[in-house]
């Protein structure tokens, strides 16, 4: 909103999830596109894009989907009815966390539009971007494979431990939008991304469990052959309320893990140690 706004472009929050609240605000106020992502950041919230698309349709707007956490290789929204899909490829397309960049696909009937803002604005790749870019996606398929399959380890070990008091996964068979999950997402394959609440912990809990860790790398991106841990509150959504944050459902305990290709009794290695010392460490 602080950047559109003041450009004279009025922007409505809706939940993804909930096609028919959707459905009435789309009905309401005929925007000219409807913004979701394919998986929600940091919880794990997953949209129907097929519904959101019919919506988009109905009152004659575009379906915009980041689809960075998801990737082609899970998801290709296109093809269920997305009109245009960004990806960072900074993340898992490049996926040596060396690039900055991203990429914007359309369908048919919008693609002379992405070209001409390109030619106005000048949102293209440098040539070296560009080189990095497509040396990693050689080699995309079999990362994210390996990530998917680690993160689905990592999750399950997580919600065994007892300093863990919740984990969101998509591949949880309790998760809200198990159903659409289903639909949209290749079996085994559920993205590499997992958050968690440390049982109990504050802010000053979360820094010294972070701190712990050997492996995972403390940063702020993702998709990273590399494991990456992000505290949500101190990044992503700082700029957000605390009050704001708790109806979000984004509580001061919550971590986010990108799991990268190390080898998974590595990663669940780290967590273990990391996860022990701050639940020893004596409260102040």
């Amino acid at each position: 909103m602080n950047v559109l706004d003041p450009m004279g472009v009025a922007v409505r929050f809706g939940d993804v999830c909930n096609p028919e609240a959707v459905e009435k605000a789309a009905a309401e106020c005929k925007p000219g596109c409807i913004v979701m992502e394919t998986v929600s950041n940091p919880l794990l919230r997953v949209g129907s894009i097929a519904s959101l698309a019919s919506i988009a349709k109905s009152v004659g707007a575009a379906l915009v989907v980041d689809n960075t956490f998801a990737t082609p290789l899970l998801v290709r929204p296109i093809e269920l009815g997305a009109n245009l899909v960004a990806h960072s490829v900074t993340k898992y397309l490049a996926g040596h966390g060396d690039v900055l960049g991203g990429v914007v696909v359309s369908d048919q009937a919008h693609l002379e539009t992405v070209r001409s803002i390109s030619r106005i604005i000048g949102p293209v790749l440098g040539p070296f971007e560009s080189y990095l870019t497509m040396r990693g996606i050689k080699t995309f398929p079999l990362r994210m494979e390996r990530q998917c399959a680690n993160a689905c380890r990592v999750a399950s070990w997580l919600a065994t431990h007892p300093g863990v008091e919740r984990v969101y996964f998509p591949a949880d068979p309790t998760h809200p939008d198990a159903a659409t999950i289903r639909q949209q997402f290749p079996q085994g394959l559920y993205g590499a991304i997992v958050s968690f609440e440390v049982k109990g912990a504050a802010g000053g809990d979360i820094f010294r469990f972070m701190d712990a860790l050997q492996l995972v790398v403390r940063g702020t991106s993702l998709g990273d052959v590399h494991s990456m841990m992000l505290y949500p509150v101190m990044s992503s959504h700082r700029e957000i309320s605390p009050k704001q944050r708790e109806r979000m459902g984004i509580r001061e305990n919550l971590v986010r893990l990108s799991v990268g290709i190390e080898g998974v009794e590595d990663i669940i290695g780290d967590l273990e140690q990391a996860l022990s010392g701050a639940r020893s460490e004596p409260r102040s």
